[in-house]
């Protein structure tokens, strides 16, 4: 793990990311990624429901009878939503683009692009298509008061978001290894798929801590665990996924960035701690 500060940061996103590309939304190292991926496809053999899978995707609860591994592709789908969301309208109002902006907004704002990409593809293994589908109504409003937030009380909520978003991904990323550990390539492209994303969350958290103060920074670790908690009741799938109780003991504990990167094969950037 690297941990030279913002500017630092901004060399390991264009070492990682490569060349930025607004217009098409693209990131020329990511696409180099996906391209690996696209040459080496990994298919499962267990049969999923597609039927059942689109019926419980616009919903609030899942049905009762739906097995654990379709909840996890539920998850899955419904996961990075209010992401993607937020994303959207932060396009459409500008808030990324322009020379009177630092760089590595643009990066940022791509990167959360490729999560929703890198999941569908977790969803691809299956057989299943990636939908967008509006994330729940009480998401869509705790997304816009992160978007429309003035920019210094913006980074401390953003901040802390995206560490309940670290945690939510791991444990996500956990559940899918151990579910299709009699996969070994679906497990293995299922760790590989999260691990991105986990890579990025984790340099988000550290570039948002890098520009708050001391202070600002004590507010995320108390937002955090509430956010986590949040999440995992939004995204319903979740809360039948874990065990509830060792869930809540890990956002009891303070956010573990060491614990988060471990299993990680990537290089990580935190360009401040939490």
């Amino acid at each position: 793990m690297n941990d030279k500060g913002i500017d630092g940061y901004r060399v390991y996103l264009e070492r990682r990311d490569g060349e930025a590309d607004l217009l098409n939304r693209r990131l020329a190292g990511r696409e180099e990624f996906f391209g690996g991926l696209e040459a080496d496809p990994v298919r499962s053999a267990h049969p999923i429901d597609r039927s059942v899978f689109m019926r419980n995707l616009r919903r609030r609860r899942p049905e009762p009878g739906v097995d654990r591994k379709m909840l996890f592709l539920l998850a899955t789908a419904k996961l990075n939503q209010a992401g993607r969301f937020g994303v959207g309208l932060g396009e459409t109002y500008g808030l990324n683009s322009g020379d009177d902006l630092p760089p590595e907004r643009l990066y940022l704002e791509l990167e959360e692009h490729y999560h929703t990409r890198l999941l569908a593809y977790v969803l691809d293994i299956f057989g299943l298509p990636f939908q967008v589908v509006p994330p729940p109504f009480v998401m869509r409003q705790f997304v816009k008061t992160g978007v429309f937030l003035p920019e210094r009380l913006g980074f401390p909520f953003v901040g802390a978001a995206e560490m309940a978003g670290c945690v939510m991904f791991d444990e996500l990323r956990r559940v899918g290894i151990e579910m299709f550990a009699d996969e070994p390539e679906v497990a293995a492209r299922i760790e590989r798929l999260y691990s991105e994303i986990l890579t990025d969350e984790v340099g988000h958290v550290g570039y948002c801590a890098a520009r708050c103060t001391p202070a600002e920074r004590t507010l995320m670790r108390w937002l955090y665990p509430r956010f986590a908690r949040l999440f995992a009741r939004q995204t319903f799938e979740i809360s039948l996924l874990t065990d509830r109780e060792k869930l809540h003991a890990r956002l009891d504990r303070p956010f573990d960035v060491e614990e988060l990167t471990a299993g990680l094969s990537n290089e990580t950037f935190l360009a401040a701690h939490p």
